[in-house]
């Protein structure tokens, strides 16, 4: 008999945190969640797919979304941190396999947990507690595409063969847009602060598709997130990002000019940044962004930021 179709591509992974993974209030960096997911994901894939064989029929997957939350409190350098990953085939239109504009990609989940540490720069190894607790949640969409097909056929529609051992399942809720994460809450009232700034990809800012790797976008929306809450008179040091979500839609390649347009609008201590990547071409920048990321944090109260909350802790 032939074997059931797999619902998810499951796996997990330990790391040990080193000085490099955590800032300066112990809590896990965004690239850190970056680094140990996307492998772990891709992994599987190698793992479970005849991905050499989806390459050849001209079909590669590509982000579309990704997004991370990390709660408070403090971790400890020298600590395991453990990684899982759970990723399901999924119709990403919400119209069914093989009907007119289905989408054909993936979902992962992710959670990162990790033993408590005591948040005291004197004693950054040791431990409040042995048992791993949640610091960190991820989820990625990527949908799978036909780069080089006519517009018509990039698409894909319906389950490879490749693919087939999988279950297609429906998207949780739509596919996140610009328009979906430019939602704002009525308690951020009030004329937002915008800023902007402009640069070059380097090589450094790509990965081996050719393209400028996902962690760099992040990175550039966390500095931009903290340019305005310094140019709205906020102290940027003490801001904690408890949550970055992104909408990927035309991706950079090195040597590519941007200009990042942001806007901030805060409600008592809670912020809220809505940032742009725009290409700049030889004919001015595009109007439309081919990056979007939505950046919820917070500015603890009190002046010593993460030391009032360490001792109250």
């Amino acid at each position: 008999m032939p074997e059931a179709p797999l619902d998810a591509l499951v796996a997990e992974h330990v790391t040990t945190l080193q000085i490099p993974d955590l800032d300066a209030g112990f809590r896990l960096k965004l690239a850190t969640m970056i680094a140990a997911c996307v492998p772990l994901t891709y992994e599987e894939f190698a793992r479970r797919i005849d991905v050499a064989a989806v390459r050849r029929r001209g079909v590669v997957t590509v982000a579309t979304y990704v997004e991370f939350t990390r709660p408070d409190g403090f971790l400890a350098v020298g600590a395991p941190l453990h990684t899982r990953s759970e990723t399901v085939h999924s119709e990403l239109s919400g119209r069914g396999a093989g009907t007119v504009g289905a989408r054909m990609g993936f979902e992962s989940r992710y959670t990162f947990r990790s033993p408590p540490g005591t948040g005291d720069p004197r004693r950054y190894r040791e431990l409040a507690g042995p048992d791993p607790q949640p610091c960190g949640h991820g989820r990625m969409i990527l949908t799978m595409i036909r780069p080089h097909a006519r517009p018509a056929d990039r698409l894909v529609a319906e389950p490879l063969p490749e693919t087939g051992h999988l279950r297609p399942h429906p998207l949780h809720g739509p596919h996140p847009t610009v328009e979906s994460l430019s939602a704002v809450p009525e308690e951020f009232a009030g004329k937002p602060h915008e800023d902007e700034c402009c640069g070059v990809f380097g090589r450094h800012d790509t990965d081996i598709n050719q393209y400028v790797f996902t962690g760099a976008y992040f990175s550039l929306l966390e500095s931009h997130a903290a340019l305005l809450l310094s140019g709205d008179g906020a102290d940027a040091g003490r801001h904690l990002v408890g949550r970055v979500a992104v909408a990927f839609l035309r991706p950079f390649t090195a040597g590519a000019r941007y200009v990042v347009r942001g806007t901030l609008q805060r409600a008592g201590d809670r912020t809220l940044a809505l940032i742009g990547v725009h290409a700049v071409t030889p004919e001015g920048t595009s109007q439309h962004p081919a990056v979007f990321g939505r950046v919820d944090g917070r500015l603890p109260d009190g002046p010593d930021g993460e030391e009032a909350s360490r001792d109250r802790g």
